[in-house]
């Protein structure tokens, strides 16, 4: 079965979104029972808009689109503190933009001692920087 996943991420930060991907990549290779189609943001189609707010709001709409044919959110623990606005906002479409919330799965770096609080109240599930471990988590939330 492939699980629909929308991983938040800051193009900025794109080496923590290539990280995640390969690990969903490794769980694809190492475990016959997971697939996944990423719904992420493409960086390929960059929003144009005559001024600010209507980039954000444009994006926002882009962003909760994308989050709309997940079936949950990735976030990397690491991601939060440098662009906590945007992984906030995805973060709340997630969990408020739909009839039903969407599963935040929150992924701890490498080597992290401290994780952000704010991630961890409001992650279903948290996991350590591992292939099997987010595979796993994948598979308990959209299985609810």
């Amino acid at each position: 079965m492939a699980y629909d996943v929308f991983i938040s991420h800051a193009w900025s930060y794109s080496e923590r979104y290539v990280g995640v991907i390969r690990l969903l990549d490794t769980a694809t290779q190492n475990l016959s029972w997971f697939s996944y189609r990423d719904y992420s943001v493409p960086r390929n189609e960059p929003i144009v808009a005559p001024n600010e707010n209507v980039r954000i709001s444009v994006l926002k709409d882009r962003l909760k689109e994308q989050i709309r044919q997940a079936s949950c959110v990735i976030v990397p623990a690491g991601m939060y503190v440098n662009e906590r606005y945007w992984i906030q906002t995805e973060i709340d479409l997630a969990l408020n933009g739909f009839m039903y919330p969407k599963p935040i799965i929150g992924i701890r770096r490498r080597n992290q001692q401290r994780t952000p609080v704010e991630l961890e109240q409001q992650a279903d599930v948290m996991v350590n920087w591992n292939s099997n471990s987010l595979a796993g988590a994948i598979y308990q939330v959209c299985q609810r």
